[in-house]
């Protein structure tokens, strides 16, 4: 499927292993030839899942194009049934597709909690629009190209005047999940994480309201999507290997940025103020997946480094990271409760565990999560033969009402280092 529209010419094309061959026009090749946006081909779009699924090493980069092309094929289907009104806002739509994870952070979510729980919190959303507004290269190659860096924002903040540009990127259907579900399913080779794109677009349109809706004919593929998303929660972006080395990363990179101070770059990127000047220099393409391995590399060798933090650093390189010892996690139709009861028992659970197991305060890690899988009010709509239409999780021939609407991730985890010695501690206490 081709994502432009008639006159609006594409001067490149690259080969997609999702998609087949993505035409790119003038103003996405100047994006893409920035030293930002290319950093972006070091930064692995699912961060250490490689260590589980060992296909998973594709990138920000690959992602970000195939989001573009999704977008493209979309607002051309919309522009040519007079929803979307000019070829310049196609032009925009993919630009921001393709921006929209130009702030991710080496190890993409691994290790943005270090800049999020800070005040105020600099989360890959924020980079993402300080990047496009301050960054030289790519802020240049947006207004060279006739486009307004604030209009991207917009778009990106879910703010724009034209509510089905907002839907279009950051909706409960949108085009980056369309993307990321098809390829990382690909990759991690989780079947039951495909979906059926091509009847989704094809069945895609607006109801009379303005808003984003899936024609009846597409329900079984909505269905799908939702199932899949569901699926890929669960087997990859919540299995119980793969957030044990994200733990692991952010407290090592937490550690780093926090003792390490004879790095140039790391010196520089500890702080909020420090990220967001080296974004203004123009100096950001070098953080990425491969620097901070680097800098692992590098720690072990430093006599300054504490011992500790070294041995953190051997777990994550050598494949000795944290392990599940009590897994609490379920679906469920509620939001998890903050008094709610196996949390709390994990709390304790954990402390006496550290006491008995000794050493580092890191030894022992409470994960908890609550991931909505069905927003009941942000559900996709469902277009009727009158032009109205119904949210698909109210739809009366849906699947979708019988999903559960949120996965409650509960888990303590140990390093493996002291796995063993955790055993025999849930044992005496009959977990």
């Amino acid at each position: 499927m081709n994502g432009l529209p008639e006159g609006m010419r594409g001067v490149k094309r690259v080969y997609d292993e999702i998609h087949g061959y993505i035409e790119l026009t003038k103003p996405e090749i100047d994006i893409v030839d920035t030293p930002t946006f290319q950093r972006l081909r070091y930064i692995k779009q699912l961060a250490s899942a490689w260590y589980v699924y060992p296909g998973a090493t594709h990138t920000r980069f690959s992602h970000s194009l195939g989001v573009m092309h999704i977008m493209g094929i979309m607002a051309t289907k919309l522009y040519r049934e007079g929803y979307i009104y000019s070829k310049d806002d196609v032009q925009l739509l993919r630009i921001v597709a393709l921006l929209h994870d130009v702030g991710h952070t080496p190890f993409s979510h691994a290790i943005e909690p270090y800049y999020s729980s800070v005040n105020p919190p600099l989360t890959h959303e924020e980079l993402t629009k300080l990047i496009v507004l301050r960054d030289p290269y790519i802020r240049s190659a947006i207004e060279d190209n006739g486009f307004d860096p604030w209009s991207v924002v917009a778009i990106l903040e879910g703010r724009h005047r034209e509510p089905l540009f907002n839907q279009l990127l950051s909706g409960d259907l949108d085009v980056d999940r369309m993307d990321y579900l098809l390829r990382d399913a690909l990759h991690t080779g989780v079947t039951y994480g495909a979906i059926d794109v091509h009847r989704i677009i094809a069945t895609i349109t607006v109801d009379r309201e303005g808003s984003l809706a899936v024609a009846e004919k597409g329900l079984e593929a909505l269905e799908n999507f939702y199932l899949a998303r569901l699926h890929m929660y669960r087997a990859v972006y919540y299995h119980k290997s793969i957030v044990g080395y994200e733990l692991l990363v952010r407290i090592i990179y937490e550690k780093l940025m926090e003792s390490y101070r004879d790095n140039v770059l790391a010196s520089r990127l500890a702080t909020v103020q420090g990220v967001r000047k080296l974004v203004e220099e123009g100096k950001i393409f070098f953080w990425h997946d491969s620097w901070f391995l680097g800098l692992m590399v590098e720690a072990l060798e430093d006599p300054s480094v504490d011992n500790e933090v070294k041995e953190l650093i051997r777990a994550f390189l050598f494949r000795r990271g944290y392990k599940v010892i009590v897994d609490y996690s379920r679906f469920s139709d509620d939001e998890l409760e903050e008094d709610d009861e196996e949390v709390m028992k994990l709390r304790i659970l954990s402390d006496k565990l550290r006491r008995y197991v000794g050493g580092d305060r890191s030894n022992v890690m409470v994960f908890i999560d609550d991931i909505p899988i069905i927003t009941v009010e942000e559900a996709i709509r469902v277009a009727m033969d009158d032009g109205s239409s119904i949210s698909a999780y109210n739809h009366p021939r849906s699947l979708i009402k019988f999903m559960p609407r949120r996965f409650h991730v509960k888990r303590l985890y140990v390093l493996s280092s002291v796995h063993r010695k955790a055993l025999q501690f849930t044992k005496l206490m009959q977990v």
